[in-house]
């Protein structure tokens, strides 16, 4: 296999060689512009990743910048050899409005990188090669870049700038070739890089994330104060898709919510301890432990949000629950089945003090403290000190709590000081291959046939519990009926030796005791893991032209490409349910195809009108309404939180029930361009997309040559629509945006 190193040194190797030869700076040209564009928002409102879009005072206001970008870009070209030429092209960039970690300024293999461009062409024999940094660029479609299938894209602004700005170039070799017959045919190895999108790229921190452990001491916890604030990665960036605000958003993010979680399952269970002995001795501090209290496998995050019966009443409605053999012992609070030992009583809510601080608990009722509190009064308490996803203060199913409803605590005391890491695996070490062949037939109908062997652009993320030393987490469910025969199943977490992962495991000494510290080695890491695969791409794309009476000139075109073993996003939602976060978003492989069929006409007075089908079929789309266990049956408790499906890449979100994928997604463009002026110094154009699901987008922009020059340019963006579709949900971010642009030589 030819490596990617091996490729990297040739390319150098030769750009060096052919620079060598018969230098004469004579022959080179330089040439640039300089250009700054700014941009202001239209609307009020608040972008994905900023905050929870019920919270109204994280909004931006119309007329807030965005943008105030200013490029120098250089063009240099010249001769480097007899027969042999260069281009390069380097740029400054600065963006002083930006929000992201990387957008302000250059950044590699960004649309805003240094060095753009970089090669050398040369022939040899029949052949023409083109070595160095490029962009190959095989696809006519408007807003659509399927039989582009080498360079990937910078979406850091989605569709507003050109292709040629926002496509990534990348190291390569080209060779291309003109057959007797008239056709072409052109052979590439090329360096493999992935699309670049707000909040998700290669700039998010990798460390471990975690929240500051609660400090314990006999009487409980005193104060917590240990919650760590993480803002979401490009945190503020008007373009960051729902999809990725669910991985790596500080409200949203599993990436952020999961070290919440292990704080929330850290504080219930000392909350869960022996209140009648205050014994925080013997592992009664671990108070979800199924072997200490065993009633945690039938207590659910679901059946405690929606008890209406107060913590002083639980005493009653656990300490005797018997499993289907009538035995009450292994249920009950400290291994007994009778006396206070037996009892929730007050759930020791006291012993973590902060949850008595001031307003501490939404819709707590008229008692303020302890055995009054119902179970969501308590939940919504302990939620309400994190700043993630975690609070139920609304009907509307938005909350990572809320998807876990049929978690029993049992589950819980794995999560207890759990973290989070998000870590990349991507290729650095091969090449991706492609070959396109175009010719015309006698007819005038132009042809191109096109192939490629490449990873895919899209990023893959995994997901798996793993311990401090790497080593991935075994997930072992283990099924409950209570005596009622209802169901429940617990998860644990344990490494390839058997030993246990989370509270019980963390904080025991062994031998039945209790540590006064924990061994934090013992909590588990959920990573999140980005890669991507290799998948086959096999392409067409047709253009005919024919003179009509009614509309004259017609152009008429299509790209059709067929990718095999693409990766979809699948949510679980049974697995989530039951809290088995690495089973519930799973990436699967699936075939797709794509086109797009346009025609193109002149009408009225040199105005180009430009209309298009764009279908994306999904071959392998899932939606079975089956559960964690592949039963087609769900408990009444969360029949709604059941199934497992495609869910769509670009507007999964908790706020919307991980947005189910079409099956065949469908948009429908319009384009239209028309110089004016007396001289055609200015051009307007416009680009309507429509997206089935309700999305809406519509870019105009205008540019007029000021001088010879100067140009000035003005563009407007609007976005609307259905709230869940992929442009819908960027209207907070619609915008007007003015620049100029200086030429020079």
């Amino acid at each position: 296999m030819f490596k990617q190193k091996h490729l990297s040194f040739a390319l150098a190797a030769a750009i060096t060689a052919s620079s060598a030869q018969a230098f004469n700076a004579d022959s080179f040209t330089v040439s640039g512009y300089v250009k700054n564009e700014t941009a202001a928002l239209t609307k009020d409102g608040t972008f994905n990743g900023q905050a929870d879009k019920n919270d109204t005072t994280n909004h931006n206001s119309s007329g807030d910048l965005i943008k105030s970008e200013s490029t120098v870009k250089l063009f240099v070209n010249g001769d480097v050899g007899e027969g042999s030429s260069m281009h390069a092209e380097l740029q400054l960039h600065n963006d002083s409005k930006a929000k992201g970690d990387h957008f302000s300024g250059n950044d590699s293999y960004t649309q805003s990188e240094a060095l753009r461009e970089l090669y050398v062409d040369t022939s040899a024999g029949d052949w023409d090669f083109r070595i160095g940094k490029q962009q190959v660029v095989w696809g006519t479609a408007d807003g659509a870049k399927f039989m582009d299938m080498i360079n990937p894209t910078d979406y850091r602004e989605m569709a507003q700038n050109t292709m040629a700005e926002s496509r990534i170039p990348v190291w390569m070799a080209t060779a291309e070739k003109y057959l007797e017959d008239g056709g072409n045919i052109q052979i590439l190895l090329a360096q493999p890089r992935e699309n670049v999108f707000a909040g998700l790229n290669r700039n998010i921190d990798t460390s471990v994330r975690s929240n500051a452990a609660p400090t314990r001491t006999a009487a409980g916890i005193a104060a917590y104060t240990g919650d760590t604030v993480a803002t979401g990665h490009d945190e503020g960036n008007p373009f960051i898709l729902k999809g990725v605000d669910s991985i790596t958003g500080g409200v949203n993010g599993f990436m952020n919510i999961v070290p919440d979680l292990g704080s929330v399952a850290d504080l219930f269970a000392v909350a869960f301890s022996d209140a009648d002995s205050g014994d925080f001795s013997f592992g009664k501090a671990i108070g979800m432990n199924a072997t200490i209290h065993g009633a945690m496998n039938f207590f659910t995050v679901g059946g405690f949000n929606t008890s209406s019966v107060s913590m002083g009443a639980f005493s009653a409605q656990y300490a005797g629950m018997v499993d289907s053999s009538g035995s009450a012992t292994a249920y009950a609070l400290g291994g007994t089945a009778s006396g206070t030992a037996a009892s929730f009583n007050d759930l020791v809510i006291g012993k973590t003090g902060f949850f008595y601080s001031a307003n501490a608990i939404a819709g707590a009722g008229s008692t303020a403290s302890g055995s009054g509190y119902t179970g969501q009064g308590a939940l919504s308490g302990f939620a309400g000190m994190f700043a993630t996803e975690l609070q139920l203060t609304d009907s509307a199913v938005n909350s990572v709590f809320e998807y876990m409803d049929r978690t029993p605590f049992s589950t819980f005391d794995a999560f207890v000081g759990a973290k989070s890491q998000y870590v990349f695996d991507m290729p650095s070490n091969t090449v991706d291959f492609a070959t396109k062949y175009k010719n015309t037939t006698s007819n005038g109908l132009n042809y191109s046939l096109g192939y490629s062997y490449a990873y895919e652009k899209n990023p893959i993320i995994n997901l798996r519990w793993k311990n401090s030393s790497g080593e991935t987490l075994t997930t072992t469910k283990m099924a409950y009926l209570d005596s009622n025969s209802n169901s429940y199943t617990r998860l644990s977490l344990s490494d390839a030796s058997g030993n246990a992962y989370g509270g019980h495991a963390a904080w025991s000494d062994g031998s039945g005791g209790y540590n006064n510290s924990a061994d934090t080695s013992k909590y588990a890491i959920l990573e999140m893991k980005q890669t991507v695969e290799r998948a086959h791409n096999i392409g067409a794309g047709l253009d005919f032209g024919l003179d009509t009476e009614s509309l004259g000139p017609v152009v008429l075109r299509g790209e059709f490409v067929y990718t095999k073993d693409a990766y979809q996003p699948v949510i679980d939602r049974g697995a989530l349910s039951i809290g088995d976060m690495p089973a519930a978003l799973t990436m699967r492989k699936a075939d797709k195809f794509k086109y797009v069929i346009g025609a193109d006409v002149t009408a009225l007075t040199d105005m180009m009108v430009s209309a298009q089908f764009i279908q994306e079929r999904n071959l392998d789309h899932i939606d079975n309404y089956v559960d964690h266990d592949g039963t087609t049956s769900c408990s009444s408790i969360s029949s709604s939180n059941c199934g497992v499906y495609t869910t769509d890449y670009a507007t999964m979100h908790l706020s919307n029930g991980f947005n189910k994928a079409l099956e065949n997604k469908e948009f429908y463009s319009l384009f239209l361009s028309k110089p004016f002026g007396a001289s055609g110094e200015g051009r307007w154009n416009n680009i309507l997309m429509l997206e089935e699901g309700g999305g809406r987008w519509n870019r105009f922009d205008v540019e007029y040559s000021l001088t010879n020059n100067l140009i000035g340019t003005a563009e407007y963006n609007k976005y609307w629509g259905d709230d869940n579709s992929q442009f819908g949900q960027l209207e907070a971010a619609s915008n007007v945006q003015l620049g100029l642009k200086y030429l020079f030589e």
